[in-house]
């Protein structure tokens, strides 16, 4: 029996910015399946200072080896050029998962907001006036 990917993500990118959306219940190959397409993005971002809005509001749950493999993922980001990070959540679940995830990893600023437009408007904002 071979497993199944679980988890579903978006992703697109404006400028030096990445939107990542993820979704649903996510298992290991599901996480591994995102690294990968975080991957090919990374090569056209490592330029110039780069950040991501993380839109969590449709990320269900993941058990621990996941959320451990997500933390490596986004430590790696920090690690190369990724200053800012704005993650889009609702309830104080979803913060607690992510300050477990986020805390203490190396990048500038790490923000939550309720909506996607205020995420990316204050990451541009932050990308604007390092570039300055």
């Amino acid at each position: 029996m071979t497993l199944q990917a679980h988890g579903h993500f978006k992703m697109q990118r404006q400028g030096q910015v990445l939107i990542c959306q993820p979704s649903g219940p996510f298992n290991l190959m599901g996480a591994m399946a995102y690294e990968s397409a975080f991957s090919q993005q990374f090569a056209q971002l490592r330029d110039a200072p780069w950040g991501i809005v993380e839109v969590a509001t449709e990320f269900e749950a993941a058990g621990p080896e996941v959320l451990a493999r997500f933390r490596r993922q986004f430590g790696w980001c920090a690690a190369n050029g990724c200053a800012f990070l704005a993650v889009v959540l609702a309830g104080s679940f979803k913060q607690y998962l992510a300050d477990q995830i986020f805390h203490d990893l190396p990048f500038q600023e790490v923000r939550y907001f309720g909506q996607t437009d205020e995420a990316l408007h204050w990451l541009k904002q932050q990308l604007a006036a390092k570039q300055a």
